[in-house]
């Protein structure tokens, strides 16, 4: 070989780095750390560290290693950020190219400092900035712990390992990411000098984020090398140091924003915070509605952090901002991989498709449809609750499109909600009824759920209103599979119970009325037998026998406060529990306490619930069709066809099939259905008393049953399966799983295909163009229909009541003109009013008068109405009859109007003789009332006022109390028609007042304080 003499340039210099090492009580593995700094490869390396008020030695080891002139102390803790400042403001960083800041509790690989330097000089590689190491575990070394990592949208930092993802090489490249950990991390000198370091105010493990993003959008480079191995503790995120008072959501929320707002730019900005907010938003409703008080607070308590420190953020992005070099969407292929930060179903979803793939490999030389039906079946047995999800949001938003706009929905029985939130609250403090009639019985706390839902989703009532319809059968699905899952340990077989509860006719049939209240008990009704049978089980409850108390109390509170009639329902569990169960004292001690708690829970609406001796309880809806209820239909509606039948076949089967430990757990849950059936029939047949009489909750309570007992049998039919020869009990699965496949799916083609009874304003009939639009001011409606179980047209509502006249017997429900209302959700109309107006349509039925217009005026109705088909010929006959009720042409509807009407709230021009008898309160009386001039007045917070007309007698129809006032006067009221109140009145104006407003405010405030205290114990603990 020849040798060649060439003349070439001296070679460029190495660069310096610096280490900067944050120590804080670090003596435990400190020395490992120093001894990893003193074998580097690296030959221009220096070292400075920064003592953070360590008191357990590490400041002596520190001096002993490095010298005085190396270690830098403080005496109160400041954090690294502080550290790392202090420590490149030194004169000795300001020689150095590169500095590593360095946790104490990172133990560098001997080449680790020279293979982050070489990837800084790598080809292709322009203004790299940052560098990082591939960081493993400090007791496992091939367990990795970060390789870098990008971030959604919102700011949160997001990893592509999987939790204790072994180092198999599959990340042994130089990768570009948008930061790596602060462990370790090589910074140039023009980056900290550009963009300084980190944001003290993040604390000390979310500020890396944060400034690599600040030095990408500068213009530089973040790479991860994985040459360089750093394993590393990571002490404080194992809490083994004092002072972590936060969780470790609340920290990264709190940074994520804040990075936010400093990084993003501000047509990013311009969209990225709006629909955070409505993510937050939807994470906020289910945080409260998965009790997870704690984690909502702290989710609050992150956005409040940045409200409050929002100057100096601010303040940072403008120098941020000034040092700008790339456009945000340069740097949209680091956020968009994580999407909607929802990386638990992103997991899941790799984990599918990888199996998925192993399979497609197996099955590579069968046929297609061998291998097609192959992957089906183990995709869906491995993964039921994700494919039962997958189908539900299909099935749920082709169902739901109906729903789909800005106004609020009609039709059905859904009752009209208040134009704002405010609506709710007022009613629900307010010390008299404001609703037909009056009195005082208090409004129902689940106002309170609703005025609180209308406010979160941005003061929208309608929206509120199409939430509450739209999500209730699957929230119904998700809590019976819970329940399911919990009392079977099977998640296949509850997901298919849960389907088939989802999809029963009841469920549907609620749905399709928009029946808000019987959603809700269906709603709770899984969670009340699955928590009734663990009361009387063997075994202790798993959560603590007091906290099971406080949890079924607020189970059962939160359902009477919908439907009143539940509590039929718990009775008759709690009954087949004490029969059957096997720890029947312990049970009933529970169920009394839990019930106790219940009734503190409702206390100033306890008294709504007994009035009239429970009339509450009951309903007059419902058909007696045995045809019907067996299909768990108690009314005529969508998806209540033949196929409904499957959920009651399927539990019969389910009975047969369940063995072993789920076999008397089925028999109670069959002696429930039975019961449900046989009280629905006895209830729309006439043969209960209306208090108990309530055929709804008893076929939901049947429903609820039946999905158990299809839970029961499938999960110890596949347990059992693979363990016996072939006999009836293989028949019998076979013939399970064809009745709920076929059922199923049936019902969810008529779900997707269906017409509902809501929707948009064609829903309401069009003859009531007549009430609705021709009057004008303030009116009321009484509402009538044979006895026949049905619900009134819309938007009549459900009946409130029954007249028994023989062949002319109605039904009845008095309305303002807008219909049923929510704020009377779940409150009887019983009192004084309604006894007078029972009284005067007995009178109007019976023929014993012909002036029903007169006898009706003091309760305001203006108008009667009708369904043609609902109206038996006897009825119609009687009211024809009325001199002063005119019979107004309407295709659909029979409507009539009263001659002899007075508004809700009226001053009148009256003489003796209208004074008379005004104030006599007897039908015979009434029934002589003519018209005389009157001049409405308005409904106001607190009362009604407006001007008088030059009237001399205010006449109210609501309830007499003597707590009312006439402001200005010391007028006494008076006891008007029987029932009603009146004051006597002069001048131009008048003004009516509650002046016993101050004890229901009192009783409300210590109700919410209940509420918190109960939800607080109930509530499911923050993982820190």
């Amino acid at each position: 070989m020849s040798a060649t003499t060439a003349y070439s340039s001296p070679p460029e210099p190495v660069p310096s780095v610096l280490v900067v090492l944050a120590v804080r009580d670090a003596a435990e593995w400190l020395r490992e750390c120093l001894q990893a700094l003193a074998a580097q490869t690296y030959p221009r390396v220096g070292v400075l560290a920064v003592d953070d008020a360590s008191e357990d030695g590490s400041n002596e080891l520190l001096l002993q290693a490095l010298g005085e002139g190396r270690v830098l102390r403080h005496d109160i803790h400041l954090g690294l950020s502080r550290c790392f400042d202090e420590a490149v403001a030194h004169p000795v960083a300001a020689e150095a190219d590169f500095v590593l800041l360095l946790h104490d509790d990172a133990v560098l690989d001997p080449e680790a400092v020279a293979r982050l330097v070489e990837a800084t000089m790598l080809a292709g590689a322009e203004r790299v900035g940052i560098v990082g190491a591939k960081i493993v575990d400090w007791d496992h070394p091939r367990r990795l712990r970060d390789v870098g990592r990008s971030a959604d949208l919102f700011g949160h930092p997001y990893s592509a390992l999987q939790a204790e993802e072994i180092d198999q090489g599959q990340f042994d490249r130089v990768l570009e990411v948008l930061s790596v950990d602060s462990c370790a991390m090589l910074v140039a000198r023009e980056v900290w000098q550009t963009s300084g370091l980190f944001d003290e105010r993040l604390g000390d493990d979310d500020g890396d984020l944060d400034l690599c993003w600040r030095a990408r959008i500068a213009g530089f480079n973040v790479l991860m090398t994985p040459l360089a191995r750093v394993r590393h503790a990571a002490v404080a995120e194992r809490d083994d140091r004092p002072g972590v008072e936060r969780s470790r959501r609340y920290e990264e929320d709190r940074a994520a924003l804040a990075s936010v707002l400093k990084n993003d730019g501000l047509l990013t900005l311009g969209w990225v915070v709006p629909l955070g907010g409505v993510l937050t938003l939807v994470r906020l409703l289910y945080l409260l509605l998965s009790r997870r008080f704690e984690e909502a607070y702290e989710v609050l308590a992150a956005i409040g952090w940045n409200v409050a420190h929002l100057p100096s953020t601010l303040s940072a992005r403008r120098r941020v901002q000034t040092h700008r070099r790339i456009k945000d969407r340069v740097l949209r292929r680091f956020t968009e991989s994580a999407g909607l930060r929802l990386p638990r179903w992103f997991t899941t979803a790799e984990r599918i498709l990888e199996e998925q793939r192993e399979l497609e490999a197996e099955e590579a030389d069968e046929p297609a449809a061998a291998r097609l039906r192959q992957r089906t079946v183990s995709l869906v047995s491995t993964h039921p609750v994700i494919v039962a999800c997958f189908l539900g949001i299909v099935v749920g938003a082709l169902a739901a499109r109906g729903l789909v706009g800005p106004d609020r929905l009609y039709g059905g029985a859904i009752p009209a909600f208040p134009s704002s939130p405010s609506g709710f609250f007022a009613e629900l403090v307010s010390g008299y009824r404001t609703t037909p009639l009056g009195g005082s019985l208090a409004a129902s706390p689940a106002l309170g759920l609703m005025g609180g839902l209308s406010s979160l989703l941005f003061a929208s009532t309608s929206l509120a209103q199409k939430i509450m319809v739209g999500v209730g059968p699957a929230l119904a699905a998700i809590l019976c599979y819970r329940a399911a899952v919990r009392l079977t340990g099977r998640p296949g077989p509850s997901v298919v119970a849960a389907s088939a509860y989802g999809l029963s006719a009841v469920v549907l049939s609620a749905f399709s009325d928009g029946r808000v209240a019987l959603l809700a008990a269906l709603v709770v009704l899984p969670a009340l037998v699955e928590r009734l049978e663990v009361a009387f089980a063997s075994a202790e409850p798993p959560d603590g026998r007091w906290r099971s108390i406080a949890g079924l109390a607020v189970t059962i509170a939160v359902g009477i406060a919908f439907v009143p009639g539940l509590l039929l329902g718990i009775g008759v569990v709690a009954l087949v529990q004490l029969i059957t169960g096997s720890r029947r004292a312990r049970g009933l001690a529970i169920v009394a306490l839990s019930s106790v708690g219940a009734a503190i829970l409702l206390f100033p609406f306890v008294p709504s619930l007994v009035a009239d001796r429970g009339a509450a309880l009951g309903s007059e809806l419902g058909s007696s069709d045995p045809w019907h209820l067996v299909r768990l239909a108690f009314e005529d509606g969508p998806a209540t066809w033949a196929p409904a039948l499957f959920l009651p076949v399927a539990a019969v089967l389910g009975l047969a099939l369940a063995s072993g430990d789920r076999r008397r757990p089925a028999l109670r849950a069959g002696l429930i259905a039975i019961a449900g059936l046989t009280l629905a029939w006895l209830s729309a047949a006439g043969y209960l008393p209306s208090q108990i009489a309530n055929t709804p909750v008893y076929v939901s309570l049947a429903a609820t049953a039946e999905a158990f007992l299809v839970a029961f049998g499938l999960a110890s039919a596949i347990g059992a399966l693979g363990r016996e020869a072939f006999g009836l009990r293989q028949v019998g699965t076979a013939l399970l799983t064809l009745t709920l496949a076929g059922g199923i799916l049936l019902q969810a083609v008529a779900t997707m295909t269906a017409e509902w009874a809501i929707g948009g304003p064609d829903r309401i009939p069009a003859a009531w163009a007549v009430v609705d639009s021709s009057s004008k001011g303030p009116f009321r409606v009484l509402w009538i229909g044979a006895d026949d179980g049905r619900s009134f047209p819309a938007p009549g509502g459900d009946p409130q009541g029954v007249i028994e006249a023989g062949a002319a017997t109605l039904r009845y429900g008095l309305t303002t003109r807008v219909g049923a209302l929510a704020i009377d959700t779940a409150r009887p109309f019983v009192g004084p009013g309604s006894d007078a107006m029972r009284e005067a349509l007995g009178e109007i039925l019976s023929g014993t008068s012909i002036h029903g217009g007169a006898l009706l005026a003091p309760f305001g109705v203006r108008y009667l109405v009708a369904s043609d088909d609902q109206l038996s010929d006897a009825a119609r006959t009687r009211l024809d009859a009325q001199v002063d009720l005119d019979m107004v042409p309407a295709a659909g509807l029979a409507i009539w109007v009263n001659e002899a009407s007075l508004s809700p709230a009226t001053v009148l021009k009256a003489n003796e003789k209208t004074v008379r008898i005004v104030l006599a309160g007897q039908p015979a009386a009434t029934q002589r009332l003519t018209a005389v001039p009157a001049v409405s007045l308005s409904q106001v917070e607190g009362g009604w006022s407006g001007a008088t007309g030059g009237g001399n007698l205010a006449v109210v129809s609501t309830e007499f109390d003597d707590a009312w006032t006439l402001q200005g006067s010391a007028a006494e009221p008076a006891r008007t028609f029987g029932w009603a109140t009146s004051f006597p009145v002069n001048g131009p104006s008048v003004s009516i007042r509650y002046g016993a407003q101050l004890p229901r405010t009192i009783a409300i405030w210590v109700l919410a304080a209940v509420w918190v205290a109960a939800l607080w114990i109930t509530r499911k603990p923050v993982a820190r």
